[in-house]
């Protein structure tokens, strides 16, 4: 297997939502209320604006040719967004917990260059979804002070083998193809936009006649 399909797979929605949703119901486990909710809005906003620059793309052909933006890389912010506040949920200590949450950090950011290197995103869709991403998970943990309840060992062995095992089966989450069927119906087309295609293409610069 390539190194960078196996780095890509950690940021698929298949794999970091359903985390997503468990850093959530844990925190409310805890009775921490607020910081459940701080997370949920942060984490909802975020997955809005990708959503919401893809479908404005795929119906519309909305998007940025010269920079080949057509939407926020959605690994790229689900990895930058989950993956450090779940590194901080590792350490009681505060000081700990944010040396973690850098390291999840490190490893968006490996995930955002496989996005790349494959051949699925630009830079441009890259840089843009590491930065609503990390904008997310900074924030939640400055809402919280670096201070998240502690996984238990136990919890914690099982987030990590459900993670081996869907790196293994290479099971991923049929998002885009769902997003493109959506943007089509709501934009009214038969088809959506495909990268490459543009709503207002720039004119062709005239060339000069041979004298």
């Amino acid at each position: 297997m390539d190194i960078w399909n196996a780095i890509t797979r950690l940021g698929d929605s298949s794999l970091l939502l359903p985390v997503a949703v468990f850093i959530f119901f844990w925190l409310l486990l805890r009775r921490e209320k607020a910081k459940a909710g701080a997370w949920l809005l942060l984490f909802g906003l975020a997955a809005s604006l990708v959503v919401a620059s893809k479908l404005a793309f795929m119906g519309w052909g909305i998007g940025i040719p010269e920079w080949d933006f057509t939407g926020i890389s959605g690994h790229s912010m689900m990895a930058a967004s989950v993956l450090p506040v779940l590194a901080a949920l590792l350490s009681r200590s505060r000081r700990l917990a944010l040396v973690l949450a850098g390291f999840g950090a490190l490893l968006a950011v490996l995930v955002g260059v496989s996005r790349v290197a494959i051949g699925v995103h630009s830079p441009a869709e890259v840089y843009a979804g590491l930065a609503v991403g990390l904008a997310a998970s900074a924030s939640c943990l400055a809402l919280v002070r670096g201070s998240l309840p502690q996984l238990p060992p136990l919890l914690l062995g099982l987030v990590l083998t459900l993670s081996a095992a869907q790196a293994l089966t290479g099971t991923r989450a049929p998002t885009h193809q769902m997003l493109e069927r959506i943007a089509a119906e709501l934009a009214g087309r038969e088809h959506p936009f495909k990268r490459g295609q543009w709503a207002n293409p720039a004119p062709a610069v005239p060339t000069r006649p041979d004298v």
